[in-house]
């Protein structure tokens, strides 16, 4: 084995490393080996440190870049102003000096780092003024009703048959304000058992008896209770208002024979939205004036058969078979306005809340719930009334 030696290569006055080789007396280096020697003798050679006019050409082109970023900076303030003035800003000072402020500082501790972007902040002066658009199920939100119950025996109710049956009646009222919250104690009342069902507050937790020929006016302490809208399930596929209170027990007047039974009161009443309803109010008064036409026409058409004198003309039999199908033609019509009676009732039967856009029932349906087992009855105590009152100020 031959022993190694090294070679000390020098370039420009400067050692730059050792290089290992074989004996040049017993071997000679190939063409390969003398190119793998150069390349480590190119890697090991130490860059050139930099100028002096390097960093000059460095420092200036930092400060045309400062210059350039406050070029930058005041073109978006004069921007800023323009736009605040457009959309009617009333302080864009403030807002715009704040983020180009810390920009600025920002930059001066590190200058190799550009400023944040500035935030534009849009604001729409007529949303403040928008009101929120309710659904259909959602119009009694913060709505406050006056309700008063007239409880005493009703035609059908499963009530005791000595219950009532004196003919006198008890009259009560409360206050409820419908809330938008939602009501988590389930309730076979309700569809869905609290699907949709909200918190009825009743105000001072208080219902008021009205006073009989024995004794005077009288409060009874009464518990929060639930409302829900159901859609469909009244006459003819319209909606239903349900809601009830809990009477924390039993209200009547000494000697009388009517009395509330302890536990939950439940009411039901009709419901009827006013919102986008396309000229629903305009049906009836359509299918009035068809109907007023047909009569007419009936009327006429009578006229003229009865100047016919002989009964087998055929202008006769052919008057009499126009009368025949107009008649039907106006049994159809009365059907329909009995629907549209029903499915758009007058207004003098309605209840409006402040905005109108809703209306209920004048009158209700009053009953308490009766469990005989697994079964559960619903019993008709009487009806109640209901009116829209204004929320007292506190």
């Amino acid at each position: 084995m031959m022993p190694l030696r090294s070679i000390l290569f020098v370039v420009g006055g400067v050692a730059v490393g050792l290089l290992p080789v074989q004996s040049f007396s017993n071997t000679q280096l190939t063409q390969r080996q003398r190119t793998t020697s150069s390349s480590r003798v190119l890697m090991q050679m130490a860059l050139p440190s930099r100028t002096s006019s390097t960093v000059a050409e460095i420092e200036a082109e930092s400060e045309q870049l400062r210059k350039e970023i406050e070029e930058l900076r005041k073109e978006a303030l004069s921007r800023l102003e323009a736009l605040s003035e457009q959309l009617g800003v009333a302080d864009t000072s403030t807002v715009a000096d704040t983020p180009l402020t810390t920009a600025a500082s920002t930059l001066s501790d590190d200058e190799d780092l550009l400023p944040a972007p500035m935030p534009i902040t849009f604001t729409d002066t007529n949303t403040s003024n928008k009101k929120t658009t309710k659904g259909i199920a959602n119009l009694l939100d913060e709505t406050t009703w006056k309700i008063s119950l007239s409880i005493g025996r009703e035609p059908g109710t499963w009530m005791p048959k000595d219950w009532g049956k004196s003919g006198q009646r008890l009259n009560l009222s409360f206050t409820a304000d419908f809330t938008p919250s939602q009501l988590f104690d389930r309730d076979d009342f309700f569809r869905g058992g609290y699907t949709n069902a909200k918190i009825l507050n009743v105000e001072s937790n208080q219902i008021t008896l009205g006073p009989s020929l024995s004794e005077g006016q009288r409060n009874f302490q009464v518990k929060n209770g639930g409302w829900q809208v159901t859609r469909g399930d009244g006459p003819m596929g319209t909606d239903l208002l349900r809601f009830f209170i809990e009477v924390d027990e039993e209200i009547t007047h000494t000697g009388l024979d009517v009395y509330i039974p302890k536990g939950r009161i439940y009411c039901s009443c009709g419901y009827f939205p006013f919102i986008n309803d396309g000229g629903k109010d305009g049906m009836k008064d359509a299918v009035k004036d068809d109907i007023k036409k047909i009569e007419e026409q009936i009327i006429q058409l009578q006229k003229k058969k009865d100047d016919i004198k002989n009964p087998f003309n055929l202008d006769g039999i052919k008057i009499s078979s126009e009368i025949f199908k107009l008649k039907q033609d106006l049994d159809m019509l009365n059907q329909r306005l009995s629907f549209a009676m029903v499915r758009q009732p007058d207004k003098q039967l309605l209840r409006y809340s402040p905005d109108g856009d809703v209306g209920l029932t004048k009158e209700g349906g009053v009953c308490c719930e009766v469990k005989k087992g697994p079964v559960v009855e619903y019993h008709i105590l009487g009806r109640f009334g209901v009116a829209s009152a204004q929320k007292e100020e506190k």
